[in-house]
């Protein structure tokens, strides 16, 4: 078995056990409750966006001081994007698919313009602990564990391009399952013609948080977090600089529906990919709704829109705001909640992940409201 076989299997093998011994052992809830779990706790698996702080929309908390938390949130993503100067090439020079090689490498940087490719799947592991100190008041830590590999998506989603007629967007230009990736923008170069980490342990960020009512139905939860740069500058790993945002986010909850709204502004800086981002403030929205199916499970569909961090660049495709939609399902036994989610882009299709699967565990105990 090749190592890149035996990493997909252990994906597998872990996201299917960790959820069938959830399905077989997770208690049944004791006392009335109801199935809202929050907005989706996913982020932008965009290469370029992957390593900033990303501020992930919050939920009104009514625990009571002295609470734990938990979160396990993991996502999987296929992403294949380039600039147009590269598709062009491409189109020119592999009249047959086969992966890219040193001398299309050069080739590309001998352009003189910006240019990007990215080719590869990317997997994040969020480990989160939160502490309610005071009452609607908590603490949290988040620790990211990333992965990076060739994957195994790129057949399944070109299959489902060719079912429904839709553009292979050059995947047809290259082969299948490597990651590879190609960059010169604002003069830098970089090239990794295979990962250039198999992955590891990002900057932990550590945050604080506070929810107020507003009325029966509505809450407002503020939110502010750093990200620390725990080492120097590390290809896919870090980008060598502390990031700092804040976030304030509206909650509407109804007999079956909860409304999510959130806005978020964090500065970020440092380098990702060979790129400098440069100071800048990058601001969000994300938009949520979430409805009760059943007694114990919700179905959640959320809106994240984004500036790119990556703005000094004459390719418009790179610097375009970033819109994904997810949709997910969420179920609650007691004090565990687990769900599966999916993510796609649905505006510019050359800064954004094709498609991103989400499976998330977290331990907490059920809410005084609930």
């Amino acid at each position: 078995m090749s190592q890149q076989t035996g990493r997909q299997s252990r994906f597998a093998w872990i996201l299917g056990v960790g959820l069938a011994a959830v399905l077989a052992f997770a208690p049944r809830p004791a006392s009335a409750q109801d199935a809202f779990g929050g907005p989706l706790r996913i982020r932008d698996m965009t290469p370029f966006n992957l390593l900033r702080l990303e501020m992930l929309p919050a939920q009104v908390d009514t625990r009571p001081a002295g609470s734990w938390g938990f979160d396990a949130d993991l996502s999987w993503a296929n992403t294949f994007i380039m600039s147009g100067n590269v598709r062009d090439y491409l189109a020119g020079h592999h009249p047959r698919r086969s992966p890219l090689t040193q001398e299309d490498v050069d080739a590309i940087f001998r352009m003189g313009q910006d240019a990007y490719y990215v080719d590869g799947e990317f997997g994040l592991l969020d480990l989160t602990a939160d502490y309610v100190f005071a009452p609607r008041s908590s603490i949290y830590l988040t620790a990211p564990l990333y992965d990076f590999t060739g994957g195994f998506l790129d057949s399944s989603i070109e299959a489902f391009h060719r079912a429904f007629s839709l553009d292979q967007q050059g995947r047809d230009l290259v082969a299948r399952d490597r990651f590879q990736s190609v960059v010169a923008i604002g003069g830098l170069h970089a090239a990794y013609l295979e990962a250039p980490a198999r992955g590891g342990l990002g900057d932990p960020v550590l945050g604080l948080r506070h929810s107020f009512s507003l009325g029966p139905r509505w809450g407002l939860v503020l939110d502010g977090a750093v990200k620390h740069a725990i080492r120097g500058e590390t290809s896919f790993l870090s980008t060598g600089t502390d990031d700092f945002g804040v976030q304030a986010a509206l909650q509407g909850t109804f007999a079956r529906q909860v409304v999510y709204l959130s806005t978020s502004f964090v500065r970020t800086d440092g380098r990702v990919l060979g790129v400098r981002l440069g100071s800048r403030v990058v601001p969000t929205l994300t938009a949520a709704y979430e409805h009760t199916l059943t007694r114990h499970t919700a179905a959640i569909a959320q809106l994240y829109v984004s500036q790119s961090a990556i703005r000094d660049t004459n390719l418009s495709e790179i610097d375009a705001n970033k819109l994904e939609l997810s949709a997910g399902l969420r179920h609650r036994r007691g004090s565990l909640e687990y769900g599966l989610a999916v993510t796609e882009n649905i505006g510019h299709f050359e800064n954004t992940p094709d498609i991103a699967i989400s499976a998330s565990l977290a331990w907490h105990p059920p809410h005084p409201s609930r």
